[in-house]
């Protein structure tokens, strides 16, 4: 009898603990059609990637369109939740239902519940996680108004992030004969400020330069666009984002609270984020070279300033509630 060792077990323990698909054998075909075939066209993102892919990090959920067999291998055209097209080995995705816990989210939950726990955030809110919303409120009882229910104080909305990798602004540009690469009217519209940071950094102008004929362009091995990556001197582009999102707070895991906008709603004294970001330029559905997501996010983790606050430590917190006029 042949026996595994201590590293082969623990390797097969977290391949099979954390449920991920085969893409070849027979256990490939039994889980496409009990974990793929089930899900095509959904509306939901059903599934979770459970390694980075391409530039689609790790724990990206997706919508599973449709199966091909490529090299006796199963592979999954999914859509991510920018609406960007994927072409996904299926040994890279969890089954349905079965991946760990997202970190953003898990995150975002505690926050909200400690938030609530303090009474800044009326109990009858909830997080919008990965929705358009925003992700909690914080009450202002200081500044006065009526609501529906128990909430007499000015509503602030907030957004979390668990870190610096997600992204932190998002448009799509297109490209056209006519006007070469440019924001369309509806982005423009949706994303005025973001829109604006995109012109003023000479996005548009580099890639009408450097990639005025999309269809010559530098392709991966999977047949997508080469993602471009620029940096950028300050976190301007991100802070204009959040303000089309009409966040007045935004609390990073790790890095702490700060205000949005060019007036602290809070009366706190919380400071705007600063550092240094990048964007990424990458294709937005695969096979279509004449559209773009461009992306902004800080650049690694030393992108982001620290805050001189943090709603996660219980003296900020306290001092926080003080000023928002509310009593322990």
């Amino acid at each position: 009898m042949t026996f595994l060792s201590f590293k082969q077990l623990e390797s097969y323990r977290l391949h099979e603990g954390r449920a991920r698909m085969a893409s070849s054998g027979v256990a490939a075909e039994d889980h496409l059609i009990k974990y793929v075939l089930p899900h095509l066209n959904s509306e939901q993102h059903t599934h979770t990637l459970a390694t980075e892919h391409e530039d689609l990090p790790a724990g990206s959920h997706v919508k599973l369109k449709s199966f091909d067999v490529i090299n006796d291998k199963v592979h999954v055209h999914a859509e991510d939740q920018s609406g960007n097209d994927q072409l996904i080995p299926l040994s890279k995705l969890y089954k349905p239902g079965e991946a760990p816990a997202n970190r953003g989210h898990d995150y975002e939950n505690k926050f909200v519940d400690r938030l609530k726990k303090h009474g800044i955030m009326p109990h009858h809110l909830s997080g919008a996680g990965s929705t358009a919303g925003t992700d909690f409120a914080v009450e202002n009882r200081k500044k006065k108004i009526s609501h529906p229910g128990a909430v007499t104080g000015s509503l602030l909305n907030g957004e979390t992030k668990d870190g610096v990798t997600a992204s932190m602004g998002q448009l799509t540009i297109h490209h056209t004969k006519e006007k070469g690469w440019h924001i369309g009217d509806k982005a423009k519209q949706n994303r005025p400020k973001y829109a604006e940071e995109i012109r003023k950094a000479g996005i548009l102008e580099y890639m009408n330069k450097m990639h005025g004929e999309p269809d010559k362009a530098e392709s991966t091995g999977s047949g997508r666009a080469k993602t471009i990556e620029l940096k950028h001197p300050n976190l301007d582009p991100a802070h204009a984002y959040l303000q089309d999102h009409h966040v007045h707070v935004l609390q990073v895991g790790g890095y702490g609270t700060y205000s949005v906008g060019k007036k602290d709603e809070t009366g706190h004294g919380l400071p705007n984020i600063s550092g240094k970001g990048a964007w990424r330029i990458r294709e937005k559905q695969k096979g279509n070279k004449f559209a773009r997501t461009v992306a902004f996010h800080p650049d690694g983790k030393s992108g982001l300033n620290k805050s001189t606050y943090d709603l996660d430590k219980d003296e900020d917190l306290h001092n926080f509630k003080t000023t928002l006029g509310h009593k322990d």
